[in-house]
């Protein structure tokens, strides 16, 4: 009995340290898991932003040929107004 009581401490003592260490590494395991979701949410709104500034650049673009048009237009209607003004030289 005496025995038993004398190695009870020492029990006690291995078991605290097994449960600190499986205590220990299933923590380390939820924080690593932790560490893949975060960069997969990282991931993901990346490719997340990347998309919507393709798109707005395919936007921008498409108003700018446009704009162009339209700038193309206006500069041939100003200069016939301008050819239209030009007094003719009669002799």
């Amino acid at each position: 009995m005496n025995v038993v009581l004398n190695n009870l401490g020492l029990a006690l003592t291995v078991a605290s340290a097994l449960a600190g260490v499986c205590g220990w590494g299933i923590a380390r395991i939820r924080r690593n898991y932790g560490f893949e979701r975060d960069i997969n949410h990282l991931k993901n709104d990346y490719k997340g932003l990347n998309d919507s500034c393709n798109k707005l650049f395919t936007e921008l673009e498409r108003r700018l040929d446009a704009a162009e048009k339209e700038l193309a237009i206006l500069r041939a209607v100003n200069e016939a107004l301008i050819q239209q003004q030009r007094p003719t030289d009669v002799r």
